[in-house]
């Protein structure tokens, strides 16, 4: 019988058929990453999971990790993947923009796949869990972790706030594509 991970593998090789997973410690490319990015974020390797294309690079090997915390780290991927294949280059260069007025464009992207983490958040646990994921997200968006993509705690509350409403109303697991994400699990 199919399992919350296998729909989210299926949902993300129907659009992305070349999805591979890789840990990061035996990516040449992740492990320099990892080393020019330690002065501002030093988890990148052991804590952040990264997608370019169709591979996504975990922190941990594939078997080490938990199948319903994988397909919830996929499901969060796949948006990113989804804005890749829709905005290509556009996407790419403005996930590493940072822009003059506290916040970086990167921002925009990780909004929209955070929104999956409430929205699974809010099935397993309604409105006390989303409060409990908002407390873990806001400092994602507001500290080191990203490269700081928002100018401070309250701004990132701000700013994550109007997709947790859509989230606490039911309106954001409607649409495209949290829709086919939500029907996984």
């Amino acid at each position: 019988m199919a399992d919350e991970l296998d729909r989210v593998l299926a949902l993300v090789r129907s659009e992305r058929p070349g999805l591979r997973l890789v840990h990061k410690a035996d990516s040449p490319l992740m492990r320099t990453l990892g080393t020019v990015l330690a002065p501002l974020t030093p988890d990148f390797g052991s804590r952040f999971t990264t997608v370019l294309g169709d591979t996504v690079y975990l922190p941990r090997p594939v078997e080490a990790l938990d199948r319903g915390h994988l397909a919830r780290i996929l499901a969060h991927e796949f948006v990113h993947q989804l804005d890749m294949a829709t905005y290509g280059p556009l996407f790419y260069t403005t996930y590493v923009l940072a822009m003059p007025v506290g916040r970086t464009t990167r921002a925009h992207w990780e909004r929209r796949a955070y929104a999956v983490d409430l929205m699974l958040a809010h099935r397993a646990g309604g409105p006390a869990a989303v409060a409990r994921a908002m407390a873990w997200i806001v400092p994602m968006f507001a500290g080191p972790a990203y490269g700081w993509m928002w100018a401070g705690t309250e701004a990132a509350t701000r700013y994550l706030a109007p997709v947790r409403d859509e989230v606490l109303a039911g309106t954001l697991q409607q649409r495209a594509p949290y829709d086919r994400i939500l029907r996984c699990f």
